[in-house]
């Protein structure tokens, strides 16, 4: 199959790597397939470049921070240019922003079957308002929802990333023959196991001080959370320090003394601080934002072969626990920090729940393994055309 993928993140952040991981599968399986990403940095000229097989095409953009996330009409253009007379069996659009679906639909009636991807809960109180704060929240959302809501039954397809958003998607009326659901994947590829005591040394960490570990960015409350459920955590432990790697983008304030900021690191850093870790932390309160998306993060502390606590919130929680994973909580500080603490006392059991997240990485969560699923429903969404 000839395959485009739009996708409105600036590459090698967000929905970015669940469009190039999956692009990446295909590739694999013989399909030819071009993503449409956001240039991370450039405005005014693009970049097209080759990766792993996969045709990437990055769009200049001219707005910033989270401007730059597929609502600019420069790049939009930019996008309907390189689309005009392309030929394609399906066009995948991952969320359905202007930059995204404006070029999905063009293509659409040039002859492809579009299918829309979901994989965040953007509007109805979901993440813009959480991102944004009540006030501008509240301004953006009427166009973020409509946005997310208005083409869904316009698509031959619809896949999403969890069942809340499956529901959500039938609530609008897409009949559950066209919804294909398919978790965030696994590269395991790309994040491999590091032994914890290599990985300690290698960072000049102390090989005896627990350590736990979040990546990525999170939202006010749930920084807040992990912030309350470490210092809850160090009633037990109180030699427990959380390291953050990556830009949180909020921030975390457990006891003094327990914070370390790695900050942004490349792929062989993120492997030294996920080996090094004793566990991987993923704070969800229980709200339908984080009912509705799947946390990305939890699937580099799968391939790091590292068990993961977590409020059971959401998708992921029930794959760790049919896997022996990790450790699923309550989703307050007093539960998220007993689950923490609890991990701390048993060595052994977090060596065993580490393997079973590298096999879960592996087997049914990897990008291969899903990529099959996917590739079964295009070829459905094309027989019914």
């Amino acid at each position: 199959m000839r395959l485009v993928f739009l996708n409105h993140n600036p590459a090698w952040s967000g929905t970015f790597f669940r469009a190039f991981h999956l692009a990446r599968a295909l590739r694999a399986r013989g399909h030819a397939v071009l993503v449409v990403t956001t240039h991370a940095s450039g405005r005014w000229r693009g970049l097209v470049e080759r990766r792993d097989g996969v045709v990437l095409a990055h769009m200049p953009d001219l707005l910033g921070g989270r401007g730059r996330t597929g609502w600019d009409l420069w790049n939009t253009l930019h996008r309907l240019r390189l689309v005009r007379g392309r030929r394609c069996d399906v066009v995948h659009a991952f969320d359905s922003r202007p930059a995204v679906i404006y070029p999905a639909l063009r293509m659409r009636d040039a002859g492809a079957r579009l299918v829309l991807d979901w994989a965040d809960w953007w509007g109805r109180g979901g993440t813009t308002r959480e991102r944004s704060g009540p006030v501008l929240g509240a301004v953006l959302e009427p166009f973020e929802q409509w946005f997310e809501e208005a083409y869904r039954k316009e698509a031959a397809g619809t896949t999403v990333i969890s069942r809340a958003l499956g529901d959500r998607a039938a609530g609008l009326g897409v009949p559950a023959a066209r919804i294909h659901r398919f978790p965030q994947g696994c590269a395991p590829d790309r994040v491999t196991p590091v032994d914890r005591r290599v990985a300690r040394r290698a960072l000049g960490l102390d090989e005896g001080r627990p350590l736990l570990v979040h990546l990525g960015a999170l939202v006010a409350g749930d920084a807040r959370l992990l912030g309350a459920a470490v210092t809850e955590a160090r009633r037990r432990h109180p030699e427990l320090r959380l390291a953050l790697v990556g830009s949180p983008g909020s921030t975390v304030e457990p006891a003094p003394g327990a914070l370390l900021r790695p900050g942004r690191v490349d792929d062989a850093a993120l492997c030294l601080w996920l080996g090094a870790a004793d566990a991987c932390v993923a704070p969800l309160r229980d709200t339908v934002a984080n009912r509705g998306r799947w946390p990305s993060k939890v699937n580099d502390y799968l391939a790091a072969g590292r068990p993961t606590v977590m409020p059971a919130v959401g998708d992921a929680p029930a794959w760790l626990e049919e896997a022996g994973a990790g450790w699923t909580t309550s989703p307050d500080a007093a539960g998220l920090g007993r689950g923490i603490a609890d991990v701390l006392d048993d060595p052994q059991a977090r060596d065993t729940a580490g393997a079973a997240a590298r096999k879960l990485a592996e087997g049914a969560l990897a990008w291969e393994r899903l990529a099959v699923g996917v590739e079964r429903f295009y070829a459905d969404v094309l027989g019914a055309a």
